[in-house]
């Protein structure tokens, strides 16, 4: 009592083999129904969810997620998706695809992009059957709400994390994509290209696909800013910031760039320089400090994490010029000093010190602090007493 109860793993792929044989039976008596023109038995999608969530569950979390074992179990569960539409003519769910979808993102991971290309193919296939219905149906007003749509916007986020988790160009750059994707079929819009030409204007009265919400381009921007290969990163980053302020001055509430978001697309200048419109006026030291500023006057608390990639960017200038330099290493102390009166600020108001808390400086920041001291200051004593 008062201890929860965990299943071991024979456990668990006995209920899974379990669960099958109660489905196998079920089917059974539905034919049986039906051969007698009784429709005591129809069968719905929560036997089958119930089934694939089992063998799901089966999944080795000690196993590395590179191993083949955990792939065939999943492509088992699929197989009983694969049953259950082209044989029983069952209509799968939302919940159906939200199982699968969650159990190929967990195991998506660096060297294993296969993963996410399964997720991917899995989404692909619930978007062809609905265009496909959309072919075959009446040319009348779509009537669906929000709710009824799916694929939802869970399972498009669902993959791109699966693109995400892979932490490689490839990932970002399709994860990039179906985002793109998204808004073409919501907004009939183009969230890649930058070209005047393309019909960049929000149609929100378009409710028959999945909305992208914050959550999905949080994904994105923040697969493109871990990528230290991809030298478009921060490019990409900015101009899917830019696109939320907009929908969110243009009246989506929902569509705010938060914290995590601008925090991101600070990190992504750490390891891609800016080569947009402005690219001449800022160095990346004062375009990190810059998205700062926007940060506060939106109303959105920058944390320890924020301050800690502006101070990492200046210290990772990479200009010669010592103009620049001293620039840069003004933004850094700027920053450090910031968030130590944040800090202080905090245990005023809190009573109490946590060195923990993502308001005050920690190792990283200490370490950032003296890299930019190295590298943008020359040797002297005045570097050695800073």
């Amino acid at each position: 009592r008062g201890r929860r109860w965990v299943s071991s793993p024979r456990q668990r792929l006995y209920n899974a083999d379990r669960a099958e044989s109660i489905l196998v039976e079920l089917e059974r008596v539905a034919r049986n129904e039906a051969d007698k023109n009784k429709n005591k038995y129809v069968l719905h999608a929560t036997p089958y969810n119930i089934a694939i969530l089992a063998r799901v569950q089966t999944l080795d979390t000690n196993t590395p997620k590179t191993k083949r074992r955990n792939e065939g179990i999943i492509l088992h569960a699929q197989s009983i998706l694969d049953h259950m539409e082209f044989e029983m003519g069952v209509a799968a769910d939302p919940y159906t695809y939200s199982i699968l979808l969650n159990a190929w993102t967990k195991q998506s991971c660096p060297g294993n992009e296969k993963a996410a290309d399964y997720a991917e193919e899995l989404l692909r296939r619930r978007i062809e059957d609905v265009d496909i219905s959309k072919i075959y149906s009446d040319d009348k007003p779509s009537t669906k709400t929000v709710d009824d749509v799916w694929p939802n916007v869970k399972h498009y986020s669902s993959v791109l994390k699966a693109h995400a988790n892979c932490r490689s160009p490839a990932g970002a750059r399709k994860a990039l994509s179906l985002l793109s994707e998204m808004e073409k079929r919501f907004y009939d819009a183009n969230v890649i290209s930058e070209e005047e030409e393309e019909d960049t204007d929000f149609h929100v009265d378009q409710k028959d696909a999945a909305k992208p919400d914050l959550v999905c381009y949080s994904i994105v921007i923040d697969a493109f800013a871990k990528q230290k290969q991809l030298a478009e990163a921060s490019d990409v980053a900015f101009r899917l910031l830019r696109a939320t302020e907009e929908k969110y001055h243009a009246g989506d509430m929902s569509m705010k760039p938060n914290n995590r978001i601008y925090t991101a697309v600070i990190l992504s200048l750490v390891h891609s320089p800016y080569n947009g419109g402005d690219a001449a006026k800022l160095n990346n030291a004062q375009r990190a400090w810059s998205l700062l500023d926007e940060m506060k006057a939106n109303d959105v608390q920058p944390n320890s994490f924020t301050y800690n990639y502006i101070i990492n960017c200046c210290a990772q200038l990479a200009s010669q010029d010592e103009n620049e330099k001293q620039i840069s290493f003004e933004i850094a102390i700027k920053a450090f000093q910031e968030l130590r009166k944040m800090a202080a600020s905090s245990d005023d108001n809190d009573g109490e010190t946590c060195s923990t808390d993502v308001y005050h400086p920690d190792s990283f920041t200490y370490a950032f602090t003296l890299k930019a001291c190295l590298n943008l200051l020359p040797p002297s004593p005045f570097r050695t007493k800073v």
